[in-house]
């Protein structure tokens, strides 16, 4: 240590620095009136303003407020001498608390406890600095004069360290032989471990910052992040135990395509890079080839794995996760081989096997993703592509119960499909799950098939009968029902997102339109006619929001148009939804809203495309090809030419027969509207009572009807989605959606 100069007077004049201000905060404090010490907030936040130097709580305030003049005068007297004389010795660096413990204990006869715990200890800790601080140069060189006295303990090649039979052997033959490795000691190795936590640790969190930057929606994501870190776990310990019996057939590539395959190419390729780094340093044994093994094996992954996931991609087949590491494998079997060539001197052989060993690797790499990715998908019931698939497929048993109960719901759904896959593969989005989406976005309507306009072929419109705001909720009821059934059936998230918000907070335009004709009047909320659920947060949850609107207003379109008139339909209806700021949540771009409008406008000529008629006899009137039992036939618009002499047979024309009401449940029953309103009223709780809970609506911002919803232009928005399809009270048709 050296002694400083100059220490003790920079004490002593912090110290009346910070008495001064001391000094005025007492004063203050006799201008208060306090009762038994107890200041307000603003009081003591007044007094601490008034401190610079010195930094005091709540409690430390209050006993300097409450201190006489008296105390506080004797304070500072016992203070300031004990202080100096302290100084006058010395004080080391690094034992300050010793110097600030004698000077305590010093005033502490005279002083009272609460000024003593409360101001005394923190203004010394605020002003005593040492004056015997460190000399590091003279530090150093003592440190080296004694490195320098202790004789070295040399072992030359060849000499031996212990030899049997020699006696008893010395502290330091020991440290030599476990420093090299050759104990076989009990003894946990703590620095090694340390090593290796803090290697690992630094690594992920390298790698969770990139994703963070590259994809920040998927490290928010609680779930997928502990879908991640297992995935890294898993491969992380089978390359542990892989390597007690081939340190190169550990299958270090799986996580970049099992990551792949259930998240995406980015974090497969991040992932290889993390996995490649983890696992060439910490699971190769500590022997003579150390340094070549790393190489090989970091080079061979580095290069293998992206060539893997890449592979991978978006496959939708399993045999693409073999397929895969069968790439892996031909790619790591031909780095090794070289590297092996160039960077030692071992025979052909021992270098061919250890190559092939590394594709055993690979290999494996693609049947451990073959049969971990099922389990992960059912585990997190993820939304993967070949889960979407499986969940596509029409023997799906929900699916299968749309077909069989609402048949119309379930060929809605079917073009709103097509329309959303071609719009999502038009903006980059993923048009797998967009059509997976489409497929159950209305599965809610499964609880009361009848009230919706799709399923009432051959049945009485149970809404003739209705009061428009009963008919409202029971529609805007089946996005929630929806949502109930996904869970039962577990169906991802991501997909019960797009049932919840493939409405959004719309309103239900057609009965809206209908109460304000029946009000007389009055003013009638549109807000009671709104859909409750959020405003879509997805691309593909707003793309069947758009294209369920976009289908159902063109199917209820009279009449032919053309293309562009079809166009310019479809961005009519696309610009409503944004004026009532159903996209705003969307991260759609203005460009991709046009893209999508063009997408669904040529899928929509396809499906109504024009067909040639059929040929007729000029002579008899009767067509040439007629099957042998007669049967009602129904021409389309492009065969009734004037030419044409037949007579064509409208649906009006052929007796109907009584609709047959298969009531499998007493739900089914309750569901039944009468067509006497007057013997049988409507009510909403019986009709949504089996609903339970799910009737509750979700409360919602009032907002007032935008500009496109001004009643002389009324239209109805959703009227094939299964909303209505009939006309207005004064016979006007709805043009627009």
């Amino acid at each position: 240590y050296r002694y400083q100069e100059g220490v003790t007077e920079s004490v002593l004049s912090q110290f009346d620095q910070i008495f001064s201000q001391l000094r005025v905060v007492r004063q203050y404090g006799e201008t208060l009136d306090s009762e038994n010490g107890q200041y307000t907030r603003e009081e003591l936040d007044y007094a601490a303003t008034m401190l610079t130097q010195i930094t005091l709580r709540d409690y430390q305030l209050s006993t300097l407020l409450s201190t006489d003049q008296a105390s506080f005068d004797e304070l500072y007297d016992s203070l300031y001498s004990a202080i100096k004389n302290t100084m006058s010795g010395n004080v080391t660096e690094g034992q300050e608390s010793e110097a600030i413990q004698n000077i305590s204990m010093i005033v502490g006869y005279r002083t009272d406890t609460d000024l003593l715990q409360n101001i005394v200890i923190p203004v010394l800790r605020s002003c005593i600095q040492p004056n015997m601080v460190i000399d590091q140069e003279a530090t150093e060189n003592a440190r080296n004069e004694a490195r320098n006295a202790v004789e070295a303990v040399v072992y030359k090649q060849g000499q031996n360290i212990v030899v049997k039979g020699e006696g008893r052997i010395t502290v330091n033959q020991i440290a030599m032989l476990n420093t090299l490795g050759l104990l076989n000691s009990s003894e946990a190795d703590i620095t090694f471990y340390l090593g290796g936590a803090l290697f690992v640790i630094i690594c992920m969190v390298i790698y969770f910052l990139l994703l963070n930057r590259v994809k920040p929606q998927l490290t928010h994501d609680y779930k997928r992040l502990l879908l991640m870190s297992l995935i890294l776990l898993i491969t992380m310990l089978l390359c542990v135990l892989v390597k007690t019996i081939n340190v190169y057939a550990i299958p270090v590539i799986m996580a970049a395509i099992l990551l792949t395959a259930v998240e995406s190419p980015t974090v497969g390729l991040y992932a290889n890079a993390l996995m490649a780094v983890l696992i060439a340093g910490l699971t190769i044994g500590s022997s003579s080839s150390v340094s070549e093994e790393m190489i090989q094996i970091f080079v061979s992954a580095s290069i293998g794995g992206p060539l893997a996931a890449l592979m991978m991609g978006r496959g939708t087949s399993r045999l693409r996760a073999m397929l895969s590491g069968l790439i892996g494998a031909v790619v790591s079997f031909a780095i090794v081989t070289c590297l092996g060539l160039l960077t030692t001197s071992a025979a052909i052989d021992t270098v061919l096997g250890n190559a092939a060993w590394c594709m055993t690797g690979a290999l494996l790499s693609g049947v451990l993703t073959a049969v971990f990715q099922p389990l992960l998908e059912m585990m997190f019931n993820l939304p993967t592509p070949m889960r979407l698939l499986e969940l596509s497929n029409p023997n799906q048993p929900l699916l299968k119960k749309l077909m069989m109960e609402a048949p119309g719901t379930y060929h809605h759904s079917i073009l709103v499909a097509n329309l959303a896959e071609a719009s999502a593969e038009a903006i980059g989005a993923n048009p797998l799950l967009a059509r997976c989406g489409a497929y159950y976005h209305d599965i809610g309507k499964l609880k009361r098939p009848l009230y919706f306009s799709e399923n009432q072929s051959g049945t009485e419109n149970v809404h003739d009968h209705t009061d428009p705001l009963v008919s409202a909720k029971i529609l805007t009821a089946h996005p929630r029902d929806g949502v109930v059934l996904a869970r039962q059936y577990h169906l991802p998230t991501a997909i019960q997102s797009i049932i919840a918000q493939h409405h959004g907070n719309s309103p239900v335009m057609y009965f809206y339109h209908k109460a304000v004709q029946q009000s007389g009047g009055k003013p009638v909320d549109i807000n009671e006619f709104r859909y409750d659920g959020d405003r879509p947060s997805s691309k593909e949850a707003a793309i069947i929001m758009i294209c369920d609107t976009v289908e159902a207003a063109v199917r209820s379109l009279k009449g032919a148009k053309s293309p562009e008139e079809l166009e310019d339909y479809i961005v009519k209806l696309v610009r409503g939804k944004l004026s009532d700021g159903q996209l705003n949540s969307a991260p759609l771009t203005l460009s991709d809203i046009d893209a999508i409008c063009s997408a669904c406008a040529t899928v929509l000529r396809g499906v109504n495309h024009e067909r040639v008629a059929y040929p007729t006899d000029k002579t008899g009137g009767k067509r040439l090809f007629r099957k042998k039992e007669p049967a009602v036939t129904f021409t389309d618009r492009a065969a009734q030419t004037p030419s044409s002499p037949e007579k064509t047979i409208t649906p009006d024309d052929v007796e109907k027969p009584e609709p047959i009401l298969e009531a499998t449940s007493a739900q089914q029953h309750d569901l039944f509207i009468s067509p006497q309103p007057t013997e049988a009223p409507v009510v909403l709780d019986d009709i949504l009572e089996d609903g339970g809970d799910e009737k509750n609506t979700v409360e919602i911002e009032t907002e007032n009807a935008p500009a496109f919803l001004h009643p002389s232009d009324m239209q109805a928005e959703e009227p094939a989605a299964g909303e209505m399809t009939e006309k207005p009270a004064d016979g006007e048709a709805l043009d627009e959606a």
